[in-house]
């Protein structure tokens, strides 16, 4: 996505607008360098997503790529929406009318001569196409409309749907002198994915927070049967496995019984709001062979709590920009760095931070791994 920086201040001047049927105006699609960003411009359509949807083409050289432009800001006109540049090159019509954005959408696929088009709902897409806006994730497919369970049907779905596809798996490294070696393994949700297989309910954050748990549950389980560990695990573990773990209380068949120091249970850092009950969590946990991991501690949230005094065993630490702050950094020094493990490691101002304080456990992206060619 387009650095922040590139965009200049919207124009004043109120941009013409045509009258939809049902009496929905919609701004015209006119290109120009002061258009908003598009985070803002997918937010204003959200507001408005019933019926509406997102048409994206991709993929094109230049010469095709100014006929397809032309060609949406000619649809436009009819459609109603915005058209506007989108991450990796992509040309966006955001907000048109689903029946003429399809119409318009065959047109292009036929002269442009191969499919380069695709279409998400404003109305069941609306988290993918967020992050996408935001610059956080690539557009996955859009959601079909009858797709996923119905909210009567979602506890019969959740023991049903296939694990596959619904569990990240995440290795960890340890940084040593002479490089970064694999130290641990994630298993987590991929609530993405899962908000996409829910289909409409998926849209529903509470809903998707719901069938987590119910996935989370899954995993625990089939990590401890031997015919779906491997699966998951591979052939060895590199270290301690952390895996998510719902509130429900855990039994000894979980993660494939008392694991010792090898076994982590991932809790979100939201319950350090009470920490006498996390602390109780945590020595049940130990009682049954795990160790306690606070998982997704942010910038924001070390201004508000005392890290070191926190009843985990790990503390499990999002870079980004923000933990650089002083503060930050007066609050993490008081911390073992050996509890410490910073996710989402994307550069070398994120390794050399690490370095800074002593934390030697870290996530890297993707990118980042494949970047210094780190061991799988």
């Amino acid at each position: 996505m387009p650095e922040a920086s590139t965009f200049r201040d919207p124009v004043t001047a109120a941009p013409p607008v045509v009258a939809l049927a049902g009496g929905v105006p919609q701004v015209t699609a006119l290109v120009s360098p002061s258009a908003p960003p598009l985070a803002v411009v997918m937010r204003d359509a959200l507001r408005a997503a019933a019926g509406r949807v997102v048409l994206r083409v991709r993929d094109l050289p230049a010469h095709r790529r100014r006929v397809a432009r032309a060609l949406l800001q000619e649809g436009a006109l009819a459609a109603g929406g915005t058209v506007l540049d989108g991450p990796g090159d992509d040309l966006l019509l955001v907000g048109a009318e689903a029946a003429r954005a399809e119409r318009l959408r065959a047109l292009l696929d036929r002269l442009l001569g191969a499919p380069a088009t695709g279409i998400w709902s404003l109305e069941r897409d609306a988290p993918a196409l967020l992050d996408y806006a935001a610059g956080r994730d690539t557009l996955a497919e859009p959601i079909a409309a009858g797709a996923g369970p119905d909210l009567a049907g979602l506890d019969d779905w959740l023991p049903r749907v296939p694990l596959e596809g619904l569990v990240s798996r995440h290795l960890g490294y340890r940084l040593e002198p002479g490089g970064a070696k694999p130290a641990f393994l994630r298993l987590d949700v991929a609530r993405d994915a899962l908000a996409r297989r829910m289909g409409v309910l998926g849209q529903d954050r509470d809903l998707v927070e719901y069938a987590s748990r119910a996935i989370a549950g899954r995993l625990l389980r089939a990590v401890g049967d031997p015919a779906q560990r491997g699966t998951l695990i591979g052939d060895r573990l590199p270290g301690p496995l952390h895996l998510p773990v719902p509130p429900a209380a855990l039994t000894g068949r979980d993660g494939g019984a008392r694991g010792g120091s090898m076994l982590v249970a991932a809790v979100a850092a939201e319950e350090a709001a009470d920490p006498r009950a996390l602390a109780a969590r945590r020595e049940v946990l130990a009682g049954l062979g795990w160790s306690m991991e606070l998982d997704g501690l942010t910038a924001e949230m070390l201004g508000l709590m005392a890290p070191d005094a926190l009843p985990a065993d790990w503390l499990r630490l999002q870079w980004s920009e923000a933990v650089l702050a002083p503060s930050c950094y007066a609050a993490l020094r008081r911390v073992d760095p050996a509890r410490l493990t910073l996710a989402g490691v994307r550069d070398a101002d994120a390794l050399a931070w690490a370095r800074s304080l002593g934390v030697t456990r870290i996530e890297p992206t993707p990118a980042l791994a494949a970047a210094l060619r780190l061991p799988a």
